[in-house]
């Protein structure tokens, strides 16, 4: 705090006044936040207290988080302008059939309602129960991109939190003080890095930027196009056709305006008139945002043996040591949600690990994989109506 004032720190002691907890925040992180990035912030369950100094009660942002009786339970109470939506991996990890997996990912990934219902028809096929338990979820706008007014930029998954559990692993073991300074240390170098490659950057967009406005343009190519008005363009694409507007920077595939990056219908309508594509790229995305988010630079705090000897001390005592049975773990048990079942089946007539003899499709007649006594009447009709 001597060198940040906007730092934020708070010791939990239990009984005896003996060291429970320690959270802190770095001053220069919410700074950047709060300037510089994308409204999004993923949560997990050892992060979700003292949220509320980075982002404020106010603020309006997404929340990523999986689906723990504690986060959901919280966030209301904790953050009530947050729109809180739920990781698909986590979503995904609760079956067991890769294909189902990869349908719910598929499903929570695409802008377009037609396409969702498409993915959740094939979930039925596969397994009536997986529907029903997907479609009990809750509001679709709490884990499918399609039904999500609020823009979370592509961003579906809690892999951000992971990286990090997995870049600080060498530093959990340590003791409470090695570890803060080790994470800083950590912190400081990752600051450097980037700082050091934004420099290299040949684009005004960042680099993945620029690796998407090249494969639109590509794509752009292909693209048939009429002008309807000023500004507003009607775009035929290798999928679908789709109406452009410049000036509201939009288009009805809602690539555009959810991700902050013209798409392949706005990149021909862009090409046609002549405009520098890079205007119509969200801030986010910009060298110049890129540059001044790791622009400022940490000041190193001093050692242990200079600290002010007048300074009032609160002495906290350790923790109670409490020792487990067998040897101890130094990596983090995953579970059955992380994608990692917790035993591995073999169904007998297949011998495909996996799954069982509900979920296996090998061993099912043609004629029997739509009848109404193995899958029932069918899936709910969607609400999206049909076009001609």
């Amino acid at each position: 705090m001597s060198v940040d004032p906007d730092v934020v720190t708070d010791i939990l002691t239990g009984p005896g006044d003996r060291f429970e907890c320690f959270f802190w925040t770095y001053g220069i992180s919410v700074r950047v936040y709060k300037k510089n990035l994308r409204p999004v912030v993923i949560v997990d369950g050892t992060f979700l207290k003292g949220r509320d100094h980075v982002v404020g009660v106010d603020h309006q942002f997404i929340l990523l988080s999986d689906r723990h009786k504690s986060i959901i339970q919280g966030v209301p109470k904790i953050l009530p302008n947050a729109v809180h939506m739920y990781c698909s991996y986590h979503m995904s990890g609760k079956f067991g059939h890769k294909k189902i997996k990869f349908l719910v990912q598929e499903s929570a990934k695409t802008l377009n309602q037609q396409e969702f219902w498409g993915n959740m028809l094939g979930i039925w096929v596969l397994s009536s129960k997986a529907h029903e338990k997907l479609m009990d979820v809750g509001p679709l706008e709490k884990w499918a991109s399609a039904f999500q007014e609020k823009s979370r930029y592509g961003i579906v998954t809690t892999n951000h939190v992971e990286s990090w559990n997995k870049m600080i692993i060498g530093e959990r073991m340590m003791p409470v003080t090695t570890i803060v300074s080790m994470i800083r240390d950590n912190v400081i170098r990752h600051y450097r890095d980037y700082r050091n490659d934004s420099l290299k950057f040949n684009s005004p967009v960042t680099t993945w930027c620029q690796e998407q406005i090249v494969h639109n343009a590509a794509v752009a190519r292909k693209c048939t196009l009429e002008r309807a008005s000023a500004g507003i363009w009607s775009v035929r694409g290798l999928k679908r056709s789709c109406v452009v507007d410049l000036n509201k920077r939009t288009c009805t595939c809602k690539w555009f305006q959810t991700m902050g990056i013209p798409c392949e219908h706005a990149m021909a309508a862009i090409k046609e008139v002549g405009f520098d594509p890079y205007k119509f790229v969200e801030v986010y995305y910009l060298k110049e945002t890129y540059i001044e988010t790791y622009r400022e630079e940490w000041t190193p705090t001093r050692g242990k043996e200079e600290w002010p000897t007048d300074r009032q001390r609160r002495r906290i005592l350790p923790p109670l040591k409490t020792s487990k049975a067998g040897r101890p773990k130094t990596a983090r048990k995953r579970g059955k949600a992380e994608g990692v079942p917790v035993q591995s089946r073999r169904y007998s007539m297949c011998r495909v690990r996996g799954h069982n003899k509900s979920t296996c499709l090998e061993c099912v007649d043609d004629y029997q994989l739509f009848s109404h006594t193995l899958f029932g009447e069918g899936p709910p009709l969607s609400p999206v109506p049909a076009t001609i």
